[in-house]
């Protein structure tokens, strides 16, 4: 018997929500989901990443499936759903993150890489575990997480996990040495034409929290509004791959 609202915290329920709507045919992914209690009603807020692939018509059909599972398991919820189209190598990056997260044992994967030849699909990705962790231990969670890729996308036949633990990546990010998360940056950041160059990264730890600063040269013949979309886009990348990350910095300067 599912427990009152009043007992269940927002994030309880946002990650309840989540794992719903990743079961519903077509939908790719589930980000930015957000709660809010107000009384015996509850306010939920997600954005549905859908195969770029799917028409408008069945995109409004998946749209309707995710509102009725949410409003089935919460019927006083209102909900506000945002659709988002993927390619099929964001679908596989997503894919895989969302499948990383899920896995018991798991501290979540980071620098994908993905390489298409034709049908074949290699993958390359590092996983993060507990360095409390036995090698044995650490082992099978990458055994698993490479059985849940394969059988969730039968086109990758090739899947290669590093293995590392989550405190070792946090210390070389903090030790100002070339590290994993400058590659990552420098490795999305070249996904957009616009950006000439990166520079100037910064990754500053408060807690547990961090901030990260970070300036990207563009085209001095590039608007500004596409500027900020593409420095919106990377964020959304950087925050995604990295969950402790608070605060986000992007200087835009002319090339």
């Amino acid at each position: 018997m599912p427990l009152p609202l009043i007992e269940r915290s927002e994030k309880e329920i946002a990650d309840r929500i989540r794992k719903k709507v990743l079961q519903i045919k077509n939908v790719k992914g589930c980000d930015e989901v957000t709660v809010r209690l107000s009384g015996k009603r509850v306010d939920v807020n997600l954005l549905v990443l859908l195969d770029g692939n799917l028409g408008l018509e069945k995109a409004h059909k998946v749209a309707a499936d995710v509102e009725r599972e949410i409003t089935k398991a919460y019927p006083n919820a209102r909900v506000a759903i945002n659709t988002e189209s993927v390619s099929d190598s964001e679908n596989t990056w997503r894919l895989i993150k969302n499948l990383a997260d899920e896995l018991p044992g798991s501290r979540g994967v980071h620098n994908i890489h993905i390489q298409k030849v034709g049908e074949r699909v290699d993958v390359d990705l590092h996983l993060e575990v507990s360095a409390n962790m036995t090698v044995k231990q650490a082992h099978e969670v990458a055994d698993r997480l490479e059985k849940e890729i394969k059988k969730a996308d039968p086109n990758i036949s090739e899947a290669t996990i590093h293995i590392e633990t989550a405190s070792e990546r946090v210390s070389r990010e903090l030790a100002g040495v070339e590290t994993e998360m400058e590659s990552y940056i420098e490795h999305i950041a070249k996904d957009f034409s616009e950006i000439k160059s990166v520079s100037g990264i910064e990754i500053r730890k408060f807690g547990g929290d961090l901030h990260v600063v970070l300036r990207c040269r563009f085209d001095p013949n590039l608007s500004i509004e596409k500027a900020h979309e593409v420095t919106k886009k990377i964020e959304k990348t950087l925050r995604t791959a990295y969950q402790n990350i608070t605060r986000i910095d992007i200087h835009e300067e002319p090339a």
